[in-house]
């Protein structure tokens, strides 16, 4: 079922919005995802690239992850909120940080991923 999602970052420079289906979501807890937000998982749900419309200044941080893969973590330029990430091993897909939307009530839990980078402070 398609939704209309919309976020943006802190000072509210960043934003986007979204129509169509969340692919799926997760919760990662890698050490990039650790660093990128300051905490211990990053709530993210995938959703098509092509249908996502972002506006204002990001900067975008590329790193290879442990996998392999290529990261981009889009932020706000002037705040440094994160909004997304890309990986290249779904080039037609980008994330969603649920700490960006403007309703985090639309984040359904997903499945855990990099479950052995988990901290021991970051327990259910």
């Amino acid at each position: 079922m398609s939704q209309y999602i919309t976020g943006k970052c802190l000072c509210g420079a960043c934003q986007f919005d979204y129509t169509g289906d969340v692919r799926f979501s997760i919760q990662c807890y890698c050490r990039d995802c650790q660093h990128v937000t300051g905490a211990g998982h990053a709530p993210q749900m995938m959703v098509d690239r092509d249908k996502l419309l972002t506006k204002g200044p990001t900067k975008t941080y590329r790193q290879r992850a442990d996998s392999g893969s290529m990261l981009e973590f889009i932020f706000c330029r002037d705040c440094g909120s994160p909004l997304l990430k890309a990986t290249s091993r779904m080039p037609d897909a980008i994330a969603i940080y649920a700490g960006a939307l403007d309703d985090p009530a639309l984040f359904e839990r997903g499945e855990d991923v990099f479950e052995s980078g988990r901290q021991p402070w970051d327990r259910n």
